[in-house]
């Protein structure tokens, strides 16, 4: 397959997207979990997501609903919850397909590995 110069402005652009909304989400949890170390799983990740300005507060139960529904067996590894890192991969997807775009040139999961911690 080959990429015209659009193609690369274009991933120029999703990578940048990507890094910026994983950026601010980690940025986001570190907060929360300064201010409120008691929070963890679902309660934390809802708190990160409502504090983020790439989420609307309106589409938070959903987006968690969604994210958590996407972690199936293979992907959890034996897991039975979601992980930071899924969810950030998860937002960003569903973040970049709300404003308009049908696919990426770019795997925006090797850009949350390289971000996000691995446990996380």
């Amino acid at each position: 397959m080959t990429y015209g110069i659009s193609d690369v402005w274009r991933a120029i652009r999703e990578w940048g997207f990507a890094r910026r909304v994983a950026k601010r989400l980690l940025r986001t949890h570190a907060e929360v979990r300064r201010e409120k170390s008691d929070l963890s799983g679902t309660a934390l990740y809802k708190e990160v997501l409502l504090r983020t300005p790439d989420v609307h507060p309106a589409r938070v139960d959903e987006l968690l609903s969604q994210a958590e529904a996407s972690v199936d067996e293979w992907t959890a590894k034996g897991r039975e919850r979601l992980r930071f890192r899924e969810l950030v991969h998860f937002v960003i997807m569903a973040e970049y397909q709300a404003a308009g775009h049908a696919g990426a040139i770019i795997s925006f999961k090797k850009i949350v590995d390289r971000l996000v911690p691995p446990d996380w």
